[in-house]
């Protein structure tokens, strides 16, 4: 298992303490959401639900790859990999 990069918004960093780029562990999206909560655990209720599956609004990126497109298996993520999240900003 090695460390998959995450970017996050400036509208997601409040939930991290101002934190943008971190690292975790992981082999799949899943193992990283999982890992991901137990650094960010006010994050993940905001990215993803109790089965650690993107919420409606949440778009995931691994690299370059949206998640979506990749069909509804747990796909599995490489050591390195840059993965980007960005949620739905609503407001007029």
């Amino acid at each position: 298992m090695g460390d998959v990069h995450i970017v996050l918004p400036s509208s997601l960093a409040q939930f991290t303490g101002g934190v943008r780029r971190f690292s975790v562990q992981g082999d799949t999206v899943r193992q990283v959401m999982k890992n991901m909560h137990d650094t960010f655990p006010l994050l993940t209720g905001r990215i993803v639900n109790a089965s650690f599956h993107p919420l409606p609004f949440v778009r995931v990126y691994i690299g370059d790859e949206d998640l979506r497109g990749l069909g509804p298996a747990d796909p599995a993520v490489a050591p390195g990999t840059t993965v980007s999240i960005l949620a739905a900003v609503a407001g007029g």
